[in-house]
């Protein structure tokens, strides 16, 4: 019958007189939607099929079904009407302080009764096998009972305790019997002996005989004694390096003075002479307290680094890179096994130490005087040390000597230990298997009452289930559950629970309050319960398959903003589900929201796709709801391009053609730039323009937008938010500026996108386009408008290195060419080059940077480094104790500073100028 429903005849409330619509007036007409503004006839509509599912009508109100040909047809039984809106969710959806009303479906009832009647009989047969196997398994317990094993384990323990305890401990040395535990149990018990007991008591006489004969030795010496390690000429090679002469290089008088300092033993105050004037800020000298000027400084420097040149630097190295064995391990405890020879190591250790000493004296007199040669001949170390590792290896022999002696006794040990064990297997061995039996019969019994327990729970489980769906409520409730999981795409971020038998609402398992739910949610709850009530009285087998026109008034638009995504995807869902349950079917929606209307053009266009040219074709109408009539929209989403709309009246009022706007056009600007915002950077309008890399894509006209964009975003608050929290007027702050005022500030707006992304402007309005582009030839540059331009102007040095930011570059020194580079960086000490990508996209390839000097930098913040010779442009990073240089740009890896490399902190990138 519903597939010859053509649309509604209705009279009363918006239409005064008797008026057909026609929402499918074609074969295979599945989809309707209508659009209309409030106060159009939407709510009229729904009521009016409300009565005719009903079959009430009221004086203010009557409606009937018409045919393709106007005739009023009737609903047969067969046939249902559904409708959800703002009606329905009052009469079904009431939270207060006892929960939710009453929720049924009706499903797979078939039999019911039956079922329960047999699993009833079925729980109470398993809960008496249960009771039986609860009582066979407590007679295992009973340790007097011969059926337990704990009866059997005490006779062992018995046997135990008594002469193999005895022997295990006079053999062990123990004065206190050992204990006999349950290990002790299964290792005897479990022990394989072919001999009778008295050969094993003969072997045991014999093997005690012979463990007498050996010494009880308590000490033991388990690490072996190792030679003291050396290289071959050792010696010769460490003579030679004191015997080096380093040459000494051409020097000026000041240079022979610091030379001479040096030979005659005070190099380390040249050193700190150095590092004093290295240090930039040093204006006076720290040893004769007369002021110096910078050339002064570098030149001094300069005399240093020529004294203690490159020669010195890798002398010195060799120097101190000299290692000499170590003598770490301590002899005293091998006393007992020698003393006179363990004296002896000692003394020669010592002797070594000594001679060692001799060594490292000459070395630190020939690092203190680099140039003076300190010859030497071997004094006799290798030689020492031959004589400690001879001593070392008698001790070794003497030691090994030991430890086979204790290992031959502790072989006896074992042996006389496991002969017990063995006679004591042979008493034990009837009450062990008697043990082991009952055991196997224990977790036999345990086994069948697991068993039955788990039958027990299913079988009161699936009666529990059989009972709750005889109620009519368990089915509803876990569908309704499911439909808020799948609209929240969450798992109980909101569900109902049945408690008392009454429903409550819960929000991630937790009780909610009704005062804390807010509209938006009671409305999801309803849309849920509805779509589950039309499931009501089918077997799960046909849901879906009966014949039905639903009809859906404002299904998203009234609902909270962040929900709407879940709503449409579970309506899509729904008509998916009625129209491929039964050909017949039909659904209207009704909406005043444009974003809603294009949301369900979408759902509609998919069932389109969906079905093809199958019997189900999924036909789908667009209508506008308007002066007691629908009329169709044939262009579908172009012509109710709302935002487009907006655009093209911010550009009329721009032009002058102000008629009818002058109280619109703020709101509109409003909206404008909202919706451009969101469309283009994800965010609202307060957040985009004032976003750097924003005002960056503004080019010559940044300045510009920068200062001047308050105007734009004057509000604080959003046309979307303002309209949530019920302050929404399009009497806002514009009503208050001139006209001319407002015109500028609509040029200033279009011209604002335009830079941004011209291609969206021309789009949507191309016919402005030449229009706009002279607008934003007139808007002031950044050389014009920006009111720093005549700022007070210093110079900086600016490096003629390039600073990498990518592989690196040479170190930046005081012999590096520089210009002078005139800036406005307050706080910029000097300037540098970058090449390469690593920065990209905040230091792009080829820009200048301005550093300012510190020796110290933050996690995170952009900076010069110089590292083992080399220059870059990184982000310093401490992770894991580990310190790393790091790129913006993803494809370079990190670079660890790792101990030992020079790592020097240049300054902090205060500004970047491509």
């Amino acid at each position: 019958m519903i597939e010859k429903v053509k649309g509604l005849s209705i009279c009363g409330r918006c239409f005064s007189k008797k008026t057909n619509l026609a929402f499918f007036p074609n074969d295979n007409d599945r989809i309707a939607i209508v659009y209309g503004k409030n106060g159009s006839g939407k709510s009229t509509i729904s009521d009016g099929f409300s009565q005719i599912a009903s079959d009430e009508d009221t004086e203010e109100l009557s409606a009937s079904l018409i045919d393709r040909a106007d005739n009023e047809i009737g609903l047969v039984p067969e046939s249902k009407i559904f409708v959800f809106n703002e009606k329905y969710i009052d009469e079904n959806v009431k939270i207060d302080a006892d929960g939710l009303g009453t929720i049924i479906l009706l499903g797979g009832q078939v039999d019911l009764q039956a079922d329960i009647d047999c699993y009833t009989a079925l729980l109470a047969a398993a809960q008496e096998e249960h009771d039986a196997a609860q009582t066979a398994l407590e007679s295992f317990g009973n340790k007097n009972n011969p059926l337990s094993p704990d009866y059997h384990f005490a006779r062992i323990k018995k046997v135990l305790q008594g002469d193999w305890a005895t022997t295990d401990a006079a053999i062990k040395g123990n004065k206190i019997n050992s204990k006999v535990t349950e290990e002790v149990v299964r290792e005897i018990g479990g022990l394989s002996v072919s001999e009778t007991k008295e050969q094993l008591q003969q072997k045991f006489d014999e093997t005690k005989a012979l463990l007498d004969k050996v010494a009880d030795v308590t000490t033991s010496y388990p690490v072996p004694i190792g030679g003291v390690e050396f290289t071959d000429g050792f010696e010769r090679v460490i003579c030679d390096l004191l015997a080096k002469l380093v040459e000494k290089p051409v020097l000026t008088e000041r240079e022979s003075m610091i030379l001479s300092m040096i030979q005659s033993g005070r190099q380390s105050i040249v050193e700190a002479a150095k590092n004093d004037f290295s240090d930039g800020a040093t204006t006076v000298c720290p040893y004769c307290f007369r002021e110096i000027d910078d050339e002064y400084r570098r030149s001094l420097i300069n005399s240093i680094n020529k004294v203690l040149n490159k020669d010195v630097d890798e002398h010195k190295a060799e120097l101190r890179a000299i290692s000499f064995p170590g003598f770490g391990q301590d002899y005293s405890h091998f006393t007992d096994l020698d003393a006179g020879l363990v004296k002896e190591i000692q003394e020669q250790i010592e002797n070594c130490q000594k001679l060692i000493e001799q060594y490292k004296a000459a070395i630190q007199l020939k690092l203190n005087s680099i140039y003076n040669p300190v010859n030497m001949a071997p004094i006799g170390l290798e030689n020492s040390i031959q004589q400690l590792n001879v001593l070392l290896s008698k001790l070794e022999s003497k030691r090994q000597e030991f430890v086979d002696a204790i290992q031959r006794r502790k072989a006896i040990l074992r042996d006389l230990l496991l002969i017990n064990k063995k006679i004591a297997h042979l008493q034990i061995g009837q009450a062990y298997r008697d043990y082991l039996k009952q055991q196997r019969e224990m977790r036999a019994a345990e086994a069948k009452l697991q068993t039955k327990q788990k039958e027990v729970n299913e079988t009161s489980e699936h009666l529990k289930a059989l009972e709750l769906q005889k109620s009519n409520v368990g089915l509803a409730i876990e569908n309704i559950n499911n439909a808020l999981d799948y609209v929240f795409f969450s798992h109980g971020r909101l569900s109902i629970e049945l408690k008392n038998d009454k429903y409550y609402l819960k929000s991630n398992g937790n009780d909610v309050k009704p005062k804390n739910v807010s509209l938006g949610e009671r409305n999801i709850i309803a849309l849920c319960y509805f779509f589950t009530q039309i499931l009501a009285n089918q077997d799960i087998e046909k849901l879906y398959q009966n014949e039905e026109l639903v009809v859906i008034d404002d299904p998203i638009s009234s609902f909270d903003f962040e929900n709407k995504v879940g709503i449409s995807s579970f309506l899509r869902y729904q008509t998916k589900n009625i129209l491929v349950g039964n050909s017949k079917s039909k659904i209207l929606f009704l909406t005043h929201d444009l974003l809603t209307f294009f949301d369900l053009q979408k759902i509609a266009d998919e069932m389109g796709i969906l079905f093809g040219k199958s019997d189900k074709i999924a036909k789908s109408n667009f209508f506008e709801l308007s002066g007691q009539s629908i009329r169709v929209c044939a262009t579908k989403r172009k012509t109710y391009n709302e935002y487009r709309q907006l655009l093209d009246m911010i550009f009329r009022y721009a032009t002058g053609d102000t008629k009818g706007l002058d109280l619109t056009i703020g709101n509109a600007m409003r909206r404008s730039l909202e919706a451009f915002s969101t469309f283009i950077y994800g965010t609202g309008i307060s957040e985009v323009s004032f976003n750097p890399k924003v005002i960056k894509s503004l080019g010559e006209h940044s300045s510009y937008f920068e200062n001047l964009m308050y105007r734009l975003v004057l509000n604080g608050e959003s046309h979307l938010q303002a309209h949530i929290y019920g302050v929404h007027s399009d009497l806002n702050f514009y009503e208050f500026i001139s006209e001319d005022e407002k015109r500028r500030t609509c040029k200033d707006i279009l011209c604002f996108m335009y830079c941004l992304n011209p291609d969206h402007i021309g789009s949507h309005i191309p016919d402005a386009v030449s229009e706009i582009q002279k607008w934003t030839k007139d808007i002031p540059t950044n050389k014009r408008f920006d009111i720093m331009v005549n700022a007070k102007k210093r110079t900086i040095p600016l490096y003629d290195i390039p600073l990498s930011a990518g592989l690196g570059e040479n170190i930046l020194d005081s012999d590096i060419p520089f210009v002078e580079y005139e800036t406005n960086v307050e706080d910029g000490d000097f300037a540098l080059h970058v090449s390469g990508d690593s920065m990209e996209p905040d230091i792009p390839d080829g820009s200048i940077v301005v550093v300012k000097k510190q020796s110290e930098i933050a996690d995170g913040i952009s900076g010069a480094f110089f590292l083992n010779g080399e220059v870059y442009c990184k982000k310093l990073l401490h992770k894991d104790g580990k310190v790393f240089l790091c790129s913006d740009n993803a494809g370079y890896q990190p670079i660890e500073v790792h101990d030992g490399d020079t790592l020097i902190v240049y300054g902090k990138i205060v500004k970047v100028l491509c």
